[in-house]
């Protein structure tokens, strides 16, 4: 069982960046094989791949687009896309907001354990920079 998911992790690896150039391939091309990047589902929310670094500005001016919500692996957003924080949401706060919004959405224990995990680097990063107030998480 171990051998398989280890093969199953280094497959979805190595298939990342092709996947990822026949993705990008597809939102240039005109016609029917053309792929939207993201599309609004509602006012307040944009459903897609991961924004890269170069549709970054563009999200951010015409979509206002304020956060970015991603269960991609590390290897996945390591070298493609920005991070900021703009809400100083607990993990919980944060799946209590989607879940307001999206009922539909579930979020795993193992998801939760991953957010919480990240935001306990995150914050603890940004209270030694003085960028975060740990009082109100």
């Amino acid at each position: 069982m171990a051998a398989t998911a280890l093969l199953e992790a280094g497959l979805a690896r190595v298939l990342f960046y092709p996947t990822l150039l026949y993705t990008l391939f597809r939102g240039k091309v005109p016609g029917r094989a053309h792929r939207d990047w993201y599309h609004r589902i509602d006012p307040t929310v944009l459903l897609g791949a991961l924004p890269l670094r170069s549709l970054t500005r563009q999200l951010v001016q015409d979509e206002n687009v304020r956060g970015v919500i991603t269960m991609n692996e590390e290897y996945e957003t390591r070298f493609l896309c920005h991070s900021s924080q703009v809400h100083r949401w607990s993990p919980e706060e944060a799946v209590r907001a989607i879940a307001k919004i999206r009922s539909y959405i579930h979020i795993r224990p193992g998801q939760l354990d991953v957010l919480k995990e990240f935001h306990k680097q995150v914050t603890a990063g940004a209270a030694k920079d003085g960028t975060f107030d740990t009082s109100k998480t």
